[in-house]
């Protein structure tokens, strides 16, 4: 099977988090202005697009994004599709079969739009608490989503507290539900409290 990249393209000023720093791409060299090379520089947030949200995020004591798990981020992924146009709610995905090591992605209302390249939407899909506790119970070590943010405060420290890994912003507009082999690899940035990766899946 072919992979399918499930990572939001970086691009100058793209949606952010309201409170974080915007995105800017510029070329700082260039051929066609008789410099050697061409270069880019590149200012934005680690919470840019398609990132790993590492503990240090919302723990004051977490580990930064050198100390994310690959194991949690790579291997069986289940792609859920969900309903609710407001929330991820235990009541919607308690029959999931999931159990310990399982890694869930959730595809909403949020992929139906390129959401990237719109304004921020604060009425994004997000995953409410009880949810976030039910996966928690399962053993799951994985939780992906299609928006800027798995959710609020409490959700970020059930999951982030149990050493779940968060995936935030994924592109999953053509991703099918269903089983996934999964490689997310978040870039190795020393004291940041999360890391943009590159997110890669394919049919199992």
């Amino acid at each position: 099977m072919n992979w399918l990249d499930f990572t939001t393209t970086i691009s100058d000023g793209m949606a952010y988090w309201p409170d974080n720093a915007p995105v800017h791409i510029k070329k700082t060299l260039s051929l066609a202005a008789g410099d050697a090379a061409n270069v880019t520089e590149m200012s934005l947030s680690v919470h840019t697009g398609t990132h790993v949200d590492a503990p240090l995020h919302f723990l004051a004591d977490g580990g930064d994004a050198t100390t994310l798990d690959l194991h949690t981020l790579m291997g069986p992924a289940l792609v859920v599709e969900i309903e609710d146009p407001q929330f991820i709610t235990k009541a919607e995905i308690e029959h999931l079969k999931l159990g310990k090591g399982s890694r869930v992605l959730f595809k909403t209302r949020n992929s139906r739009r390129q959401w990237a390249t719109a304004p921020f939407d604060p009425d994004f899909v997000r995953v409410r608490a009880d949810a976030a506790t039910w996966l928690r119970d399962q053993g799951v070590v994985c939780v992906g989503v299609d928006y800027l943010s798995v959710g609020p405060a409490d959700t970020h420290h059930i999951l982030l507290e149990a050493g779940i890994s968060v995936i935030e912003g994924l592109a999953l507009q053509h991703a099918e539900p269903g089983e996934y082999e999964l490689i997310c690899l978040p870039l190795k940035i020393a004291g940041a409290d999360g890391a943009p990766a590159r997110v890669i899946a394919r049919r199992r």
